[in-house]
């Protein structure tokens, strides 16, 4: 799932060190590893809508099972998104994995007796690559269980338009994303909305997506840990 939206990203590296917010280092000290599941991912943009059925246990390339409607009965832009979709989606829905965006120096900007919200400038993670040279642009935005640590919301916008690179302008980004409870405790993506508008090379960029984790199910006891 994230290298769904780092794909959209790359028009436009290094984790921060250890947090001193005790609820951020409750979080990163959190199990990363627990069942595998399968699930599917209900996708939408402007043209086109997709339903993909993955398996987390499958290997890495081979994790959807299945898209609908098939590649095979489509055209035009509508096969290329769902090429797209085939070749990006590797079933790693994980919210914890946002932590790596999270700095050391993220400030407590809301809080209640059981959530706290942080805001920041995102930091690149390992898998964002070249992406991430546009965060320092971007604000960030995490809010935390207080007991657990999982992240509960993730976001990061744009607040005035910027030049990642030469060729290209951002006038706006977006990407907000909510997250839910897996039945061991970890968090997952929920759902996610993502929006750039500017433009590349003297070409116009435009790009609206929605996602949404349904119908998540463990699989059998045939193999632990992080997909």
């Amino acid at each position: 799932m994230r290298r769904l939206f780092v794909s959209g990203l790359v028009l436009l590296a290094c984790a921060g060190p250890a947090a001193a917010d005790a609820v951020l280092d409750k979080a990163r000290a959190s199990p990363r590893t627990g069942p595998l599941y399968a699930f599917d991912v209900d996708f939408a943009d402007a043209q086109d809508t997709f339903r993909l059925s993955i398996d987390q246990s499958r290997p890495a390339g081979q994790r959807v099972v299945k898209i609908a409607p098939a590649v095979s009965t489509l055209k035009g832009d509508a096969a290329k998104t769902a090429k797209r979709l085939l070749k990006h989606t590797d079933g790693d829905i994980w919210c914890h994995d946002f932590l790596e965006n999270i700095p050391a120096n993220a400030a407590r900007i809301s809080e209640t007796k059981t959530r706290v919200t942080f805001g920041f400038t995102p930091v690149p993670g390992k898998s964002d690559g070249q992406a991430g040279t546009a965060f320092k642009y971007l604000k960030g935005s995490a809010t935390l269980d207080k007991a657990t640590g999982a992240i509960l919301a993730f976001e990061m916008v744009s607040s005035e338009p910027f030049k990642p690179m030469a060729a290209a302008k951002v006038d706006t980004f977006s990407m907000k994303i909510t997250c839910k409870a897996a039945p061991d405790g970890r968090t997952h993506i929920d759902s996610l909305a993502f929006d750039l508008k500017g433009s590349a090379m003297m070409q116009p960029l435009n790009q609206t997506e929605t996602r949404r984790v349904v119908n998540l199910k463990a699989l059998p006891k045939s193999g632990f840990g992080t997909p």
